[in-house]
């Protein structure tokens, strides 16, 4: 009797410590990524990326202590804007991924073909980071999309403030010769013309103007007139104005510097 129960001991030690194996293995395996310090790293940086899957399109934020960026490409029309935050800010924009425990955030993947989405790392230190992405086939599980969002949100909107804060202001000329034809135009995403016949407001020939803001970089235009159509490639940098008119029956513009 007193051999079994001396069995059974050791029997009952040995799967404990075959569970606790799997219970560690499970813990240290479930994820790569390095846990928060609960002050922001002197050396951390944020990058964040997002994609269009099968459309042409990407942005790209990098922040950290030093230089900050918020890139866009669109179609090959690249605009970039440069930045930099206070201590403070970013002290604030990290206390966002603190509190809603970015290291923690589970996602897990379903195959599909063609998604865009988001991903952001944050890394500091030789081998500390934190990935987690939310594109592709990865996909943020329910129970942390609330949590993801707050993160994601955040640094987007550093980027688009500071981006908003650097626009210029950019002057569309619709010279007289397009009036009394249908016309519509849009710079990038945003509409600058809704479809429509052009009409001048005043009784002259003189050019209709429409003033937008650009950012930094190149933009692309897209015009039609009637069935005609034309692309332009914008430098808010170098250009101050875009002029539009007809030469006979051809679409022809100019750039103001």
């Amino acid at each position: 009797m007193k051999l079994k129960m001396k069995y059974l001991s050791i029997l009952i030690i040995c799967l404990s410590f075959i569970s606790s194996g799997f219970i560690c293995a499970k813990s240290s395996g479930s994820s790569n990524n390095s846990p928060l310090p609960d002050k922001r790293p002197d050396d951390l940086y944020f990058s964040y990326s997002q994609s269009g899957g099968m459309m042409y399109y990407s942005e790209n934020i990098f922040i950290s202590k030093d230089s900050c960026y918020y890139k866009i490409n669109d179609g090959g029309a690249v605009t970039r804007v440069n930045f930099r935050l206070t201590p403070d800010e970013l002290d604030k924009l990290y206390s966002v991924f603190l509190e809603n425990k970015f290291d923690e955030i589970e996602s897990y993947e379903e195959k599909v073909y063609d998604r865009g989405g988001e991903s952001i790392s944050l890394s500091w230190k030789p081998g500390k980071q934190i990935n987690v992405s939310n594109s592709g086939m990865t996909f943020i599980k329910d129970s942390w999309k609330k949590e993801w969002s707050a993160c994601s949100n955040a640094i987007e909107k550093i980027g688009k403030d500071h981006m908003e804060a650097q626009k210029k202001p950019y002057e569309i000329k619709f010279n007289g010769t397009l009036f009394g034809k249908e016309v519509y135009m849009q710079i990038n995403r945003d509409v600058v013309f809704k479809k429509g016949i052009l009409v001048s407001d005043i009784s002259s020939d003189d050019d209709i103007i429409k003033n937008v803001k650009l950012s930094p970089g190149f933009h692309n235009a897209s015009i039609s007139v009637g069935k005609l159509y034309q692309t332009v490639k914008i430098n808010a940098d170098s250009t101050k104005s875009l002029r539009l008119y007809m030469v006979n029956d051809s679409l022809k513009y100019e750039f103001v510097k």
